[in-house]
Formats: C-alpha cells, structure tokens, sequence
C-alpha cells in the first residue's frame, strides 16, 4: 500500500501552502448521472474537469494549511478512495499550469510571462494549423450584449418559442409548395457571377446575427462573452463570439440552446427570406432572399447543425449526451483501444468515466474522422475548380494535417513512449502487421468486380403495334393474346372523310382522263393542262388510298398479340402514330438496360459474363448476351419505372417537365437471354449483372480517382 500511495518526489511540495488565485471559480455540474466539479480560468477563458475526490483535495487549497496536511486529511475522510501522492503532484502541476494557484512560493515572473507568450502562440499557430478557419479576436462585446439585453430577453420564452414553431411551419409548408421553383437550375444559380457577390455579400451579415444569438443566449443565464472576432471560413470573413462561458451552465438545456441559438436564428432568417422570396417579383431583393435562404440551409445541415464538425451542432449535442469534450475523449478512446487491446498496455487508462460513454465515443471518433474528410474533399474540389493552384495547396495542407500528422505522433509514440517499454516488439509487430494485411487487401487479392445495372423487358421497333392513320376502331380483327404471324390483321379502323375523300378523288381522276381522251389533238396546250391537272389528281388518290390501307393495322412481326384495354377499344377514336398493342415473343424476349457513364467504359470493354434476374424469380440467374449498343450515350430513360420516382435508381432532371430526361447519360444496351424464358409481361423490372472477373481494390480505386479528376477538373 505504500509503495503505491507514497512518492519520492512528496518532499519537494508538502510543506506548500497553497490557495486558488481570485480569477478561479468552481462550479458543481451532473453529467450521466454523476456529479463532476468544474474550474473556470476566467482569464483564459478555459474549464477544467474534476471528480469530487480531487475536488475534495483543492477545496482545502486556502493558503494556510499545507499540501501533507490536506493529504492527510485526505486520507481520514476518503480512505481507500484517496488519491496518491503523484497524483496530487500532477494536479498542482496541472493547476499551475494554468496559473489557478497562488501560494507562499515567490511565482517566478519570468515563468509566468513565457507561458503567457507560449500559450498566445500556440492558440495563434492553431489558428493558421486549420487550413479552412483561420482566427483573429477583436473587441470585447459584453458591456454592449448586457446594456441591450432586455430588448432580446422575450425571445427566450416559451412566447418567443411558440413563434418559433409558427414560422418554421409556414416556412415547411411555403417550400413544399415552390419546391420546383426553388430547386430549378440551383447549380447554375448558384454560381453565376452575379449571384456570388450577392453570397459574398450575405454570408458575413447572416452569421454576424448567427453569433449575435449565441452571445445573447450566454447574456440571458448569467453569463458573460469577453471576446469577438473574425473567422477566415475558407478565405471568407466571418464573425464569431467566445460563448465559452455557457459550460459553467448547471443546466444541461440551458448549454444546449447556448450552442444551438446561432442555428435557430439561421432558420428564422430563412424562414423570413423565403416569405419575401414568394412574394417579392424577381429582381435584387429576390436575388438577396434566395441566397438567405441558401446560407441558412446549407451551412446549418453541412457545417453549424453537424455534430460530426466541431461548430454549434457538436456542443449541442454534446451537452445533451452528457459528454464534456466529446471530440478529444472520443479520440483517446480509440487510441486506448488499441493501447489497450492491440498493444496490450496494462497502464492504459480508458477516458469512460459514466455507463454509456463507451458507445458514443467509438461511433464518433469514426464518424466524426471520415465525415471531416469527406467535408475537406468537397470543399478542396469546389475551390480547385475555379481556383486549382489554391485548392491543390489546400487539399495538401489538409492531407499533412489530417494524415500526416497523426501519423508522425503515432510513429513517435511508437519509438520513445516509456509505456511500450515492455511491449514495443509486439506493437511494431501489430503495426506491420496491420499496413501488411491493408497492402495484401490492396494490391494482391484478387476480388469479384462487376457492375449491378436495372433494365426492363424491352420489344423491339417491329413489335409495337402502332395506329397508320387517324381513325376510330370498328372491329378488333385478332383475339387478343392469341398467336399472330407477321402480315396477319390485327385491327381495323374507319374514317368516314378519307373514305368519301378517296370516293372523289376516284371519279376526279375519271373525269380528269375522259377529258383527256376527247380533247383535240391540235390543241396542245390544254393537253398539258389536263395532264398535270391528272397526275395530281391520281398522285393525291394513291396517297388517300394509302392511308386508307393503313387503317387496317397489320402485325410488323410473329408473336404474342398483347391488346391494353381491348374491351373498351372500339369506338374510340385514335391518332396516327398512337400505340395500340404488342406483338411479343415472351420466349424470347428483348432485355433494354441502362449503365451509368461512369460504368460505359467497362462494361464495354472488360464484361466476360452477363447475368440477368427476372422480378418474380430472383433466386435464378439467366445467362445473357449483349446484341446491341446504342451508339451514342443517352440523357433519357426507356422506361419511368428505372427513375426513383417509379422504384428505380436512377436520377431524373427535376427541371424536366416531362421528367423523363435524367441527370447524368446512360448508356442504352440490348441483351438477349441464352435459355428460353417466359416473361410474364413486357415492360417488368429486371436487374442485370456484368462480371468482369477478380481484380484487386487498388485498380477500382484507381479508376474512381481518375474519373473524379476527369470529371471535376477535366483533365
């Protein structure tokens, strides 16, 4: 026990005598059930987290007993739950580091004034370490949130709640209504020059109110904000506040709507644009809506509402899970994983303190780390497009960071951390292991590659049975699904004009030729005359004859004669060119399928089998060839069930009134089954596979890269 409790080092502080400078205070918080002290530096504006044991040790910190006796009667009042001697040497350490103590031992002013200068430093290089917020603070703005605070105090009623609501819902139901309007051409909206000196002009004005909202919300529990600045957010000005002082807040609610108000106000102001946006006529003030309504929106679903990013939304979220400094202690809990499990380090020591937090903290180290990259991704590509040079210095700055540099700590704590002093064989051994395992995964093992592709069961040009000439249906000439060849009658129109139509024509023509044979043969003129007055008229019988002949429809092809709605089909009058019927070989039956741009190459060029699955039997996979390929590739569908809207997966243009003309071109293919099949019905849903045989991960991510790039930069 004493070998465990006592320190060699105990000498050098119990005889201090030691207190808590003025500027320190303390306050008693609940989180997950367990009752946690917490010490405000509100000099620095820093907090500090302790258990009540530790608390009970600075809470005899008055400047007259010393360090030997507060452990002392440390270990009268807490027995085995006392802290060690070391342990009280590293909180004094802890405590004056942060130049919270005070005590009979002349500070060292030289000390005090370097780490001042270090610690500005440092909050200054983390400043530039970001490469998308940079950081500069400006003024302290609480005499002005104070003096002005009566006027914002009934927002944050249950009044002030209630309009809330109101507005939010009008607004949901305002965009429901306009949605086509305001999602039309957003892209190129978006981003034409006019509008983006609108959006440079919007954004800080929006967010200045942004932060306004977290200032006053600390301002209305009793807090204070002590400083505001300007956030370079990807090169862009934006204001901020230090809301800090909201984590002395005992209420848990009350913290909660502190890091949420910015993202509360951002909705009201989208909420109020999107009224004026309805019902002001297009011009600027329109223009200034839309992009208040775009900032509102997109930054609080992207950046300030995500709790995956460190902005309003992750404080949110981490005063309602009860877990203070849920980023940092999600990250000590992967990195305790693997000490702990992979390394096999006794000492480690896991960052859970309550039940509960173990769950929460390994989704979101994972969640939060690929989220960030996915997000740093997106807005390197969207500044390379218009910028490459800054994006490509931004995109590497990003990937030193990201990658980079927790990789040179990982290797650092690998080679001089004294906890692997007995085990730091075994986690080079793990280390190597795992990047040899990810390169074997990467580069070595072949895997099954093949494309998923939906289709649909398509007839071919000769199979749809379309009407020759306007008409109404008399009579259906073949039964329907019965068995017709090519040439057979299917259904026979009447046009009552074209007959009486070809009737004149036909005694016009008669006319026209007896005329003919009686006139004189000297009179040549009007010879000519009549012969051209006859070819005409013989030209427009032929061409009347014609149309009459079409209105008896005729089978184009052998197969199944498949008639929609032949009950209800006589007497209805039909246009030329309208579809009637099918013809269909369900035996052998005609597959269309359509494979993304993205996909085209491949399937072109390296499919070795293709596969096909019926809906009604997806257990079997029919073996199927390729016959045909539409040449060029198509921004259209053949059929709407392929679209979400009618089940399918593929994207339609939402600016299409016809909604058949998708987002990005497909490539149109015709397959044919190798065994016979029967097809219930034309027009079902089939699901189509191309194999292309095994290949390691490598050579796809290769491809992805390399069609990003093409498609982004185009180069």
């Amino acid at each position: 026990m004493e070998q465990s409790y006592l320190s060699s080092s105990w000498y050098r502080v119990s005889s201090l005598k030691l207190r808590l400078r003025s500027h320190a205070r303390i306050h008693r918080a609940i989180f997950r059930g367990q009752l946690w002290y917490v010490l405000q530096d509100r000099t620095s504006g820093r907090f500090h987290r302790f258990t009540p044991e530790t608390w009970f040790i600075i809470s005899l910190l008055d400047g007259r007993r010393t360090i030997q006796e507060i452990w002392d009667m440390a270990c009268a009042q807490l027995e085995d739950k006392v802290m060690t001697q070391d342990e009280v040497i590293q909180l004094l350490g802890q405590l004056h580091t942060t130049d919270v103590l005070f005590g009979d031992v002349p500070p060292d002013i030289g000390e005090l004034a370097d780490r001042g200068k270090k610690q500005r430093d440092r909050k200054l290089m983390m400043s530039f370490i970001n490469p998308l917020a940079l950081r500069f603070g400006l003024i302290d703005p609480d005499k002005f949130l104070q003096a002005t605070l009566p006027l914002i105090r009934p927002l944050f009623s249950w009044v002030g709640a209630l309009g809330f609501c109101l507005l939010f819902g009008y607004a949901l139901v305002l965009a429901g209504v306009h949605w086509r309007a305001l999602t039309k051409d957003v892209t190129d909206r978006v981003l034409s020059a006019e509008n983006l000196i609108l959006l440079l002009i919007a954004f800080p004005m929006i967010k200045a109110v942004h932060e306004l909202g977290h200032a006053y919300a600390v301002k209305r529990w009793g807090g204070a904000v002590h400083e505001i600045g300007v956030m370079l957010l990807v090169f862009m000005p934006v204001p901020y506040v230090d809301a800090s002082d909201s984590l002395a807040f005992q209420n848990k609610w009350h913290r909660a709507i502190v890091g949420g108000a910015g993202i509360l106000v951002e909705i009201v102001l989208a909420a109020l644009a999107l009224i004026v946006w309805v019902n002001a006529e297009p011009g600027l003030v329109r223009a200034f809506a839309f992009n208040v309504m775009l900032i509102g929106g997109v930054s609080t679903l992207v950046f300030n509402g995500n709790p995956l990013l460190k902005f309003d939304g992750y404080y949110v979220l981490s005063d309602i899970i009860e877990i203070p400094n849920l980023a940092s202690r999600a990250n000590a809990y992967l990195g305790y994983l693997v000490q702990r499990y992979a390394f096999r380090i006794r000492s480690a020591t896991s960052p859970v303190t309550a039940s509960g937090e173990a769950g929460w903290l390994f989704f979101y180290g994972f969640a939060a780390f690929f989220y960030r990259l996915t997000i740093t991704a997106a807005i390197v590509t969207f500044v390379s497009r218009q910028f490459f040079i800054v994006g490509t210095l931004i995109a590497l700055w990003a990937v030193i960071l990201m990658l980079g540099v927790p990789v040179a700590k990982g290797m650092w704590f690998l080679l001089v951390n004294p906890a692997l002093r007995h085990n730091r064989g075994r986690a080079f051994g793990v280390v190597a292991g795992t990047i040899a395992a990810l390169a074997v995964a990467l580069f070595l093992v072949p895997l099954p590659h093949s494309t998923i592709a939906q289709g649909i069961v398509w007839l071919p040009g000769n199979g749809i049975v379309n009407v020759g000439a306007d008409g109404v249906v008399k009579e259906i000439l073949a039964a329907p699904d019965s068995e017709v060849a090519q040439g057979i009658p299917l259904v026979r129109l009447e046009d009552p004009l074209l007959t009486a139509k070809v009737e004149l024509l036909t005694i016009r023509v008669r006319e026209l030729k007896a005329r003919l044979a009686k006139q004189d043969i000297a009179d040549e003129a009007n010879s000519l005359i009549v012969k051209e007055e006859l070819r005409l008229a013989e030209a427009d019988l032929a061409l009347a004859a014609d149309r009459q002949k079409s209105l008896t429809v005729r089978s184009q092809a052998s197969g199944t004669f498949i008639l929609p709605g032949a009950t209800d089909l006589v007497g209805r009058f039909l246009h030329r060119g309208e579809t009637v019927g099918y013809v269909a070989e369900f035996d052998h039956p005609l597959i269309r399928v359509v494979v993304p741009e993205d996909e085209a190459d491949l399937v072109r060029s390296h499919t070795r089998d293709v596969s096909v699955r019926l809906v009604g039997d997806m257990w079997r996979a029919v073996p199927a060839t390729m016959i045909r390929e539409v040449p060029a590739l198509s921004d259209s569908l053949p059929s709407a069930a392929l679209s979400t809207v009618g089940g399918g997966t593929i994207s339609l243009d939402p600016t299409d009134p016809k909604q058949r003309r998708v987002v990005a071109n497909l490539l149109h293919l015709d397959l044919r089954l190798d065994e016979d099949r029967t097809i219930p019905r034309i027009g079902s849903r089939v699901y189509v596979r191309f194999s292309y045989g095994a290949e390691p991960l490598v050579g796809r991510l290769y491809r992805g890269v390399r069609q990003v790039f093409l498609r982004v930069f185009q180069i």
